[in-house]
């Protein structure tokens, strides 16, 4: 893993970067608050988790306010050789062995997490659009 490399990579990648879609956009705002311990992890390995690569959606919202992301994607760079698996509370963080095609040229791969329970922000997104 090559961690300086990555938070460039992270550093560049802005907000309206991200899939504009009321699912993604509900999950930026809520993940770091919701899930510390595990921003802190990724963001040891050069990650910011307010900035996925890949967002496996809901499959329905929950009736307590809450929906599940089954998998949210990161891209690392570097070789994963020196990478190694974890659970951090309820979340699994592992390589992905099935993500798209990453634009990022240069030695990287991806790492899958989850699952988040995220709370809905219905105050400023349709979840049903």
């Amino acid at each position: 893993m090559d961690i300086e490399r990555t938070k460039v990579y992270y550093s560049e990648i802005k907000r309206e970067d991200i899939c504009g879609c009321n699912y993604c956009q509900n999950l930026i705002d809520e993940i770091k608050q919701a899930y510390p311990e595990v921003a802190a992890y990724l963001l040891s390995l050069g990650v910011n988790i307010e900035r996925p690569f890949e967002v496996f959606f809901p499959i329905e919202d929950h009736d307590n306010g809450y929906m599940d992301y089954p998998i949210v994607q990161y891209l690392i760079v570097g070789n994963s050789s020196d990478f190694t698996e974890t659970k951090i509370g309820d979340i699994e963080i592992g390589i992905s062995d099935c993500h798209p095609t990453a634009t990022y040229e240069g030695e990287h791969f991806i790492i899958d997490a989850g699952v988040f329970h995220i709370k809905c922000r219905y105050d400023k997104y349709d979840f049903n659009e």
